[in-house]
């Protein structure tokens, strides 16, 4: 009789789908909505009686982690990999599942951003489905804008007046400071000096990704000012230690009034402190020559050692469908959905945040979708570190870092 049972019961389990279970790993600033992750993942779980295992990752570690486990064939079934160069260059390896045929017979695909999948293509072949995307602004605090005697309703629009902001609200002996910059060894650091390169009329690399393009008086002018602001001014915390991340929270206990944020970072800073709630606000972040901002994001993707890929691809389209996207969207108001009709749909199109946030995207460059991108990153990351750790001039860090990337794209 025992026996029977126990048939029965495992007989159950396997048509309920609990004996089958997904791994997915997440990473990046969306990690940190853990309740969020659950319900939506309980959803899926439900509707398709197939087990998920959810890990989260933070930034800092996740890419270490991923790589690591993609080299030796134990992924997780489905992963988030970041829209800066980590497809392209995962797929070069060989270790994500081509997505080109779910892709091409997805509803959804027209509905997707179409800047964003030339960050998820490899040999003209699709390797990732992107699910949410970005821009980089200023995000700023509007009472310690306030408290300084500045006008929270008119925020800097050039360097010039970024710097007089900054000096105005620093007060280093109270450990309060204008403005964040972002100088640790992670991508935070490659975008921080991204955003100031473009605004000063520059670019990181030449239009057919052949060479660097970096090492110009625009390119310099930008790392003399981005690292002035912590080295010259003072108006930064330490940037070695700090990045944007960590500003980001800084902000919600009122320690640091301006910083390169985005509409990921809403529920976040709402959640490291819910009194913050209409007392921050976004802009264009200032520049020099023109408007600018770097594009980002997170793709999902199924590693080649999966053996559950059609179900993880079954995972992946729930995620970026439009009813769990705008649930996500009514529950947590960002981050910005891969999908244009979550956009227009949703009550982003009333927020006047996400108005800024909307007029920005088009000045938004990405990073390029090429696979020798993370070894080019690191080198901007170590060109900014020796120019704040005073190891190099801006000049002799910017000469370096330029003919260490043309090595790595294989200029002779």
């Amino acid at each position: 009789m025992r026996k029977l049972l126990l048939s029965v019961v495992l007989v159950v389990f396997v048509i309920l789908g609990f004996g089958k279970t997904l791994t997915i790993w997440i990473g990046g600033q969306v990690a940190e909505l853990d309740e969020t992750w659950n319900k939506i993942i309980k959803g899926f779980e439900q509707e398709y009686g197939i087990n998920v295992e959810v890990q989260l990752f933070g930034f800092d570690t996740y890419y270490d982690k991923l790589v690591t486990a993609l080299q030796a064939g134990k992924g997780p079934d489905l992963a988030f990999a970041d829209l800066g160069g980590w497809v392209p260059t995962f797929a070069e390896k060989g270790w994500l599942e081509p997505l080109e045929e779910q892709i091409k017979n997805w509803e959804g695909t027209p509905q997707i951003w179409p800047n964003l999948w030339p960050t998820v293509t490899y040999n003209n072949v699709r390797y990732g489905l992107p699910w949410y995307t970005d821009c980089r602004l200023l995000l700023y605090n509007k009472t310690m804008f306030e408290q300084a005697g500045l006008d929270p309703d008119k925020p800097p629009r050039t360097w010039d007046e970024l710097l007089e902001y900054a000096q105005k609200i620093t007060d280093a002996k109270k450990r309060i400071y204008g403005y964040g910059v972002s100088g640790t060894k992670t991508e935070h650091t490659t975008l921080g000096y991204m955003m100031f390169l473009y605004a000063a009329g520059g670019k990181l690399l030449t239009d057919d990704y052949s060479r660097a393009a970096f090492n110009t008086p625009e390119g310099l002018k930008a790392l003399k000012f981005y690292t002035d602001l912590a080295k010259k001014y003072g108006v930064s915390p330490n940037p070695i230690q700090y990045h944007e991340d960590d500003y980001r929270n800084m902000m919600a206990q009122n320690r640091v009034a301006m910083a390169i944020g985005g509409p990921w970072s809403f529920p976040l800073i709402e959640s490291a402190n819910p009194n913050i709630v209409g007392k921050y606000s976004v802009a264009l972040h200032p520049y020099d020559v023109q408007p600018a901002s770097v594009l980002g994001g997170w793709a999902l993707v199924i590693p080649k050692s999966s053996p559950n890929k059609e179900d993880a691809w079954k995972l992946a389209s729930y995620l970026t469908s439009f009813d769990v996207w705008m649930k996500w969207i009514e529950e947590k108001g960002g981050p910005m959905p891969t999908r244009m009709d979550v956009c227009k749909a949703s009550k982003l199109a009333k927020d006047p945040k996400w108005q800024v946030i909307f007029e920005t995207f088009p000045h938004a460059v990405a990073r390029p979708p090429i696979p020798q991108y993370p070894q080019i990153s690191e080198q901007i990351q170590i060109m900014v570190q020796k120019v704040l750790l005073n190891e190099l001039t801006p000049e002799e860090a910017i000469a370096i870092a330029a003919d260490n990337v043309n090595k790595i794209l294989g200029v002779k």
